[in-house]
């Protein structure tokens, strides 16, 4: 009787993996097709593109798909395999045999949490990078002869020292940190009193030097033309591209001295700490998927009744990746701390999924 229980549970195993490889392929087939319609114009664009540049494309999109839809297809697979095993009766035949819903539901948490490490190795690994390359590449509109790489920022939107910087880039030359299209903005009790718009700023002798500036004057609505000015402000060029960093193109411990260097100089870390802890806890959502679906497996099948378990659930499921992304949000924006962000709806829906299991073992 132990060499049959242990045979169900590779034969339940395997036939998950199957599923959620099958899946996950499927996933990214469809959405790298529909990304490529989408992007392909701009690829062929520059000067002498051709198929090469879209199967670079190909390449530097495909893992940051399979990274965001890993967990969507072990969700889909966990369903469409505890709904298979109770259509045709399996689950039945295992529960006669003595096997527990814990027992029955292990092989699928032992593949979820294998492809969990998986999934962590890989994007730290390959997402990263890729989604780095892939971004610079964008920011050069596809360029065949692409430049060395430099650090470069854009669309630059933070606030500090009283005041909020919008710029259209940030580049390091050498030695030198310039800045384009730059606005400035000085607020005060929440309203803006007087903002700067310049051409271009660069740090030089511990200050920011704006060229081609004018003024506005917001309470005598004035607007007037001050050339060349000297930007006092305490934000030097490490802490501006260590504010403007992305996460999902940063190193766990790049982005971790990143937020120490936040710290020092007390600025916001609330984003990026978010976004450090989501590295975690995305990847462990594939571990909530089973104890989710696992209401899809159990119970009378009668007509109607094995479907809306199904539903339900996916239902759940997708319920969960909802409330992950609204966490995240609010863990990002400061309304609640980073390490509730990133896995208060890991914890809500875990014990979600326990309950379910224990009342169908009762």
């Amino acid at each position: 009787m132990r060499f049959a229980r242990d045979m169900l549970t590779q034969y339940v195993g395997r036939m998950f993996l199957v599923r959620f490889v099958g899946l996950l392929i499927f996933f990214v087939i469809i959405l790298q097709m529909l990304d490529l319609l989408n992007r392909s114009s701009d690829i062929l664009a520059a000067e002498g593109a051709g198929a090469e540049q879209m199967l670079r494309y190909i390449s530097l999109r495909t893992p940051q798909i399979i990274s965001q839809f890993t967990p969507f297809a072990a969700l889909l697979g966990v369903v469409l395999t505890l709904a298979g095993l109770s259509h045709t009766s399996e689950i039945t035949v295992m529960r006669a045999a003595g096997m527990s819903v814990n027992r029955v539901l292990f092989p699928l948490g032992f593949v979820c949490g294998l492809v969990t490490l998986a999934h962590f190795i890989f994007h730290e690994t390959v997402t990263v990078r890729t989604s780095e390359l892939l971004d610079y590449w964008e920011v050069n509109d596809y360029a065949v002869d692409l430049p060395p790489e430099s650090d470069v920022r854009t669309d630059i939107r933070i606030s500090y020292d009283g005041e909020f910087i919008a710029a259209e880039s940030a580049a390091r030359y050498g030695g030198a940190v310039v800045l384009t299209g730059v606005t400035i903005y000085d607020i005060s009790q929440g309203l803006i009193d007087e903002a700067i718009e310049a051409r271009s700023a660069r740090f030089e002798e511990g200050a920011w030097r704006l060229f081609g500036t004018r003024g506005l004057d917001a309470i005598n609505q004035e607007v007037t033309e001050t050339g060349d000015v000297i930007w006092t402000n305490s934000l030097d060029p490490e802490l501006l591209f260590a504010m403007t960093l992305e996460p999902e193109q940063t190193s766990l411990p790049e982005l971790a001295a990143k937020i120490r260097q936040l710290n020092n100089d007390r600025a916001d870390t609330r984003a990026p700490m978010t976004a450090l802890l989501s590295r975690f806890s995305k990847p462990m959502a594939t571990l909530v998927m089973p104890l989710l679906g696992a209401i899809a497996g159990f119970g009378v099948h009668r007509q109607g009744v094995l479907l809306a378990r199904a539903v339900t659930g996916a239902a759940l499921g997708f319920g969960y990746f909802v409330a992950e992304n609204l966490a995240l949000a609010l863990g990002s924006l400061g309304v609640v701390p980073a390490i509730i962000g990133a896995f208060f709806p890991l914890a809500i829906f875990m014990v979600v999924g326990f309950s379910i299991i224990l009342s169908m073992e009762n």
